[in-house]
């Protein structure tokens, strides 16, 4: 009986609480401090790279508002760049975002950059590793809308540049009983184009 009854206790204590969370995320949102960004992406490559031009990923990332039109922050990009082979990156990025119109629009329009160090591996190959860190950059466009309270649907379309680096140290087969190991460079160029919610 004493179990239930403090089960009962901190559910109305959660219940109760949450309307005031809720207020004070709507207060930092409006005085434009803090937003985040979560993303996926789709993109299209520039030549044929291993039959696989086509790619998919998802990015996250936390926003402080320095004004009413810049933002800058930071985050965390994975891109599977060749799906065939289970090829990806994963990306620790710093972003840079400006919003030339007025913060109450319901269309709000931006461009940005960002900037990072990536690593690579394969979901495919069990010998596939990263070998060194390589340079990511973008830079885009897009416009946010507003749809009801903090929260804002994102569309945007940019360049994705990435340079990935794979360490390949399958063993070897059949009279081969040493290891082999090869570095694969993959300068990977993209047109990404970007779905989200910002809020």
């Amino acid at each position: 009986m004493i179990k239930w009854f403090r089960i009962a206790v901190l559910l109305s204590f959660f219940f109760a609480s949450v309307p005031g969370i809720s207020q004070r995320v709507d207060e930092s949102f409006q005085t434009n401090r803090w937003a985040y960004l979560g993303q996926v992406s789709l993109g299209y490559g520039f030549y044929l790279n291993g039959g696989d031009l086509l790619h998919t990923g998802f990015e996250g990332r936390a926003l402080c508002f320095l004004n009413e039109h810049l933002a800058w922050g930071g985050g965390l990009a994975y891109t599977q760049f060749k799906p065939l082979e289970g090829l990806y990156g994963l990306a620790l990025l710093s972003d840079f975002r400006w919003f030339p119109g007025a913060a109450d629009r319901r269309w709000r329009f931006f461009g940005n950059v960002d900037v990072g160090l990536g690593a690579g591996g394969s979901r495919l190959h069990a010998g596939w590793s990263m070998h060194r860190p390589g340079l990511r950059t973008y830079a885009g466009g897009g416009f946010a809308l507003r749809s009801s309270g903090t929260f804002r649907y994102t569309l945007e379309c940019g360049y994705l540049y990435q340079n990935v680096q794979y360490r390949d140290n399958t063993p070897g087969r059949g009279w081969q009983v040493f290891q082999t190991e090869s570095v694969m460079k993959y300068h990977f160029r993209r047109l990404q184009i970007k779905a989200g919610l910002l809020f």
